[in-house]
């Protein structure tokens, strides 16, 4: 009745496949491609961000663009920052989906 793969292996297909237009692009993928330089320009441009306070979530590529959060190590402030392909900036909201900066 049941498949004979262990489940361990079942979760970690299905976890993969789990939102297929969004990909988490590898620290190198993003070197390489420049995108680290690109998302450091973005979130420059934000007040609200304190770069010496703040760790970069992985960036993942999606179907308009990337995205990605910044979250202030000392107060847990999340930003969840969006861009187009082109790196314009899209959104850059709170955890309460509420805008912090409109593009």
């Amino acid at each position: 009745m049941y498949p004979s793969i262990p489940y361990e292996i079942h979760f970690e297909t299905e976890y993969q496949n789990q939102n297929p237009r969004d990909r988490k692009l590898s620290p190198e993928e993003v070197k390489q491609r420049g995108i680290d330089l690109l998302a450091n320009e973005i979130v420059e441009n934000i007040d609200q961000i304190d770069l010496r306070q703040t760790a970069r979530s992985s960036i993942f590529e999606t179907s308009y663009g990337f995205r990605w959060k910044m979250v202030n190590l000392h107060t847990g402030m999340v930003i969840i920052i969006k861009v187009d392909k082109d790196f314009k900036l899209i959104s850059a909201r709170n955890k309460y989906n509420k805008k912090i900066m409109s593009p």
